[in-house]
């Protein structure tokens, strides 16, 4: 991977002398801290920044991914630089985050939005979510190519105003129709823009600064999705529940506010490619003629199955089954931290096992708890355990997504070489898509127990590890490629 030579890392002590013709002209045994005195600048400006390969096109890299550094030329290091890194992961989190909170924050109050509009408990206003994440998968597969050719700011732009305008519409629907359609159009403008976000963030660092802005943007990501849910329910206790779809249409604009003032576009227009229907179609023509892929994609697809089940159903089961209110946020804390901690030690052992044996790993567990727990309570407990069990059981379980997710895209993208960008759009929405059909499924036969939920984590772990299995992703290809 090419380092950016202007990478903090570069600068440590006792780091190589460097690649750069500046560095290799003096002895390395002898080369000062300092700069000589003849030079007269300080050793940030006496090394020049280059333009990496990647942005240069000098080697393929798939779309969206151009490294743009002539920012960073400009821009002097120190102090300032730490200030303005934090706005811009806080900045990249809310434009990922969008979706997030526009899906978040109505959880708490399906039950509301059910007796507003005279559905029956349980049925109907799942699809306030499930609209969401189908509106996200069309989002994903037309965000990415057209921040390709229209540049990043545009896109961001687009999908904002389609978020704002679905977020007021939604807080406006007079009839369920109308709200599910206008969840379905705010699906549409924000679920796309996470991956706007990571492209924008390729475009400005890579290597290892990229991981600790990328790791940086996932905490605060995990904060606001823990954060949500609590306004959700504030908005439940001591207000309507249009406000809180009003909130996600008033967020989207100080997004939009704030992309406009702080982040100018990242994409060089000569790197910009344009719309092509055949490429993308010839892409995914390629997707579908690899096992591999095909096999990784199928076990991410039903695990998008299991975190829209819970998401849907969230609000069914712990706030009429188990009748809690507040605790509901609690239990989104709970998965929270647990979400965080399985990301932690992936990112530990994933280097040593590789992403499909961790991968398995992640499948397996969801192979025996959800098989176990649909068995236990439904022959202990009726399909309702006791709050503590339930919540020992599903929180680590649950968490297991945090594996998969990652693991499974880069395995499926693994034999995919310079197509992974535009592929990588296809099989997350390809991925989002089976997850609302089978969160559908879950949903219409929900059945006042958690027994569909915990069905659903064993189908999943089953059905994903066959699906690696036949893509010959099974234990005989560790050494193979999982390194």
């Amino acid at each position: 991977m090419t380092r950016d030579p202007g990478d903090d890392q570069d600068r440590r002590p006792g780091a190589e002398p460097g690649r750069e013709a500046a560095a290799s002209a003096q002895p390395t045994s002898a080369r000062p801290s300092t700069p000589a005195p003849d030079e007269g600048r300080p050793p940030a400006q006496a090394r020049r920044h280059e333009v990496p390969p990647e942005a240069a096109g000098r080697s393929p890299r798939p779309s969206g991914m151009a490294l743009a550094a002539a920012r960073s030329d400009a821009r002097p290091r120190g102090v300032d630089e730490g200030r303005t890194s934090l706005i811009f992961v806080a900045l990249m989190a809310a434009l990922g985050a969008t979706n997030a909170v526009a899906v978040d924050i109505v959880i708490p109050a399906q039950g509301l939005i059910a007796q507003s509009f005279q559905l029956a408990p349980g049925e109907g206003a799942q699809w306030t979510v499930l609209a969401m994440f189908a509106g996200a998968a069309v989002s994903q597969l037309v965000l990415g190519p057209v921040a390709d050719a229209w540049g990043r700011r545009r896109a961001a732009f687009l999908g904002l105003a389609l978020a704002f305008i679905g977020g007021l519409a939604a807080a406006a629907a007079p009839t369920f129709e109308t709200l599910i359609a206008a969840r379905l159009l705010q699906g549409l403008g924000a679920g796309g823009l996470r991956v706007v976000g990571l492209a924008i963030i390729r475009d400005q660092c890579s290597g290892d600064r990229m991981a600790r802005v990328v790791s940086l943007q996932a905490l605060i990501f995990e904060l606001i999705m823990f954060f949500t849910p609590v306004v959700g329910q504030l908005i439940v206790e001591f207000a309507h529940w249009r406000l809180g779809l009003a909130l996600t249409a008033v967020q989207a604009v100080a997004t939009a506010v704030a992309f406009h003032l702080l982040q100018p576009e990242t994409l060089d227009p000569a790197h910009r490619r344009p719309l092509a229907l055949r490429a993308v179609l010839s892409t995914y023509a390629g997707v579908l003629r690899m096992r591999p892929a095909m096999g990784a994609a199928m076990a991410m697809a039903v695990s998008f199955g299991v975190l829209a089940t819970f998401l849907s159903s969230a609000q069914p089961i712990f706030g009429e089954v188990y009748g809690l209110g507040w605790g509901l946020p609690a239990v989104f804390g709970a998965m929270t931290a647990f979400f965080v901690i399985a990301a932690i030690v992936n990112a530990r052992l994933v280097v040593r096992l590789g992403a499909p044996r961790m991968a398995r790993i992640g499948l397996t567990s969801w192979a025996v708890s959800g098989t176990a727990g649909l068995i236990v309570f439904a022959l202990a407990f009726e399909g309702v355990p006791p709050l503590w069990l339930l919540l020992v059981w599903l929180s680590p379980t649950l968490s297991m997504f945090a594996i998969l997710y990652g693991n499974l895209l880069a395995t499926a993208l693994a034999p995919l070489g310079d197509r992974a960008g535009s592929a990588s759009s296809a099989l997350a929405a390809s991925g989002t898509l089976a997850g609302v059909a089978l969160g559908a499924l879950t949903s219409g036969i929900f059945n006042g127990t958690v027994l569909p939920l915990a069905g659903m984590l064993g189908f999943a772990g089953v059905a994903g590890l066959a699906a690696m299995r036949w893509g010959g992703l099974g234990r005989e290809s560790h050494g193979k490629g999982e390194a």
